[in-house]
């Protein structure tokens, strides 16, 4: 990378610790948002900074026939992109104890989805190329399938507001998720009709929104919730003593 990609990197890197140490305040005062929702959108934004900080330090990139293949990408994305189906799901299981396959499914699904673009990626040949990038297109289908279809009936039965919230979100991150297949065929990965720079500048872009923006489109939806839509708070747990634990 050229020293201009070496100081984006860093920027988002920045970008995604600071969106991390906000999240981290807006835990302080949850305004009835779950913590968890909080420590997920912490957790995506911490993984992405480290995973795109070997980028920034010439670690996260390996050659493969000529090509420069950003590894580093699919670490962060394997494990931050079934985390933010997770809060997905989570926003439209808001109140509900409600159970099923949804969430593993989609998760797993993602992760596949993920794991056969960097395949694609290492791929030299450009018929097994397409192959895997069908493949992981399938997957996405799949995925979207899921949060658009049971999950979404089970948001519906919480009431209007969690529906809208639910819904916004869920638009949100297909539209977000459409432009990470489309940036991959035209670009220096696929159809190479943008320029490596062009697709590194758009595979920052697209991460900041999609990860940094998306957890706090979620939060603050959430957090503008009537209170009667909230879950009820837990009641604290009981003080338990350590030396309970000690043997006599």
């Amino acid at each position: 990378m050229n020293e201009t990609e070496v100081l984006l990197h860093w920027a988002y890197v920045a970008i995604m610790l600071v969106s991390g140490i906000v999240f981290y305040l807006l835990s302080k005062n949850p305004k009835g948002v779950p913590y968890y929702k909080y420590t997920i959108h912490i957790f995506i934004v911490t993984w992405s900074a480290l995973a795109y900080t070997a980028l920034a330090l010439n670690q996260g990139t390996i050659e493969v026939g000529g090509q420069q293949v950003h590894f580093a990408r699919y670490v962060d994305w394997v494990i931050t992109t079934p985390l933010l189906l997770l809060s997905l799901a989570l926003t439209g299981k808001l109140v509900t104890r409600k159970e099923g396959w949804m969430i593993g499914t989609m998760m797993g699904t993602q992760a596949i989805m993920i794991l056969t673009g960097l395949v694609a990626d290492l791929s030299v040949d450009e018929t097994k190329q397409y192959f895997w990038y069908t493949v992981g297109c399938i997957a996405l289908v799949v995925v979207f399938y899921i949060f658009w279809s049971p999950l979404y009936a089970i948001a519906k039965t919480q009431g209007e507001n969690i529906t809208r919230v639910y819904r916004a979100s869920a638009i949100f991150l297909t539209i977000q998720w459409l432009l990470y297949p489309v940036v991959w065929l035209i670009g220096d990965t696929g159809l190479k009709l943008l320029g490596p720079f062009t697709t590194t500048v758009l595979f920052l872009i697209i991460p900041i929104v999609s990860k940094a923006g998306f957890g706090f489109f979620n939060l603050f939806k959430l957090r503008e919730l009537p209170a009667e839509d909230k879950p009820a708070p837990k009641p604290p747990h009981p003080y338990e003593p350590i030396n309970k634990f000690r043997p006599a």
